[in-house]
């Protein structure tokens, strides 16, 4: 895996997704360092299908039905396409780059480089952790919304 930089990124997703139009460094949007913002909600298309999608509605629906004509994409389901609300080609893109993408909420995407000094540096961590973030209000909303289910006999 390389480390590319933030620059390289920018302007390698820039030629991924032409039409993308709001990329910013984190620095600007909370001060961290390093990374990269964007948006999840611009209404932008690669391959057919948003690059960013949080919430996936319409994962349902077939890539067919969305004018994907490649055979081995054939019964996938929009959702398959998606690693993390990422599109799965940009998703591997960004991890080969040493880089990986990390919600701040359903509209707004930031993507940081590997380093092993995040928590959320690799997609395993970032599925299995049904309970939430350590350093986030998640795994307290979580913890309190369980409480009851633990109780019960």
């Amino acid at each position: 895996m390389k480390l590319c930089s933030r620059e390289q990124i920018m302007k390698g997703l820039k030629e991924l997704v032409p039409e993308i139009d709001f990329m910013r460094t984190t620095d600007e949007f909370n001060g961290k360092q390093g990374g990269i913002w964007t948006s999840g909600e611009s209404l932008l298309i690669y391959k057919g299908i948003p690059p960013f999608n949080a919430t996936l509605e319409y994962g349902d629906i077939l890539l067919s039905d969305n004018g994907d004509t490649d055979p081995k994409h054939e019964g996938m389901k929009v959702k398959d396409m998606y690693v993390c609300g990422i599109h799965r080609e940009i998703y591997n893109w960004l991890e080969e780059q040493g880089w990986y993408p990390e919600w701040y909420d359903a509209g707004t995407l930031l993507l940081w480089k590997n380093t092993g000094k995040h928590k959320t540096d690799s997609l395993k961590v970032i599925q299995n952790n049904p309970y939430g973030k350590d350093d986030d209000i998640s795994e307290e909303v979580l913890r309190r919304l369980n409480e009851p289910l633990r109780e019960k006999p």
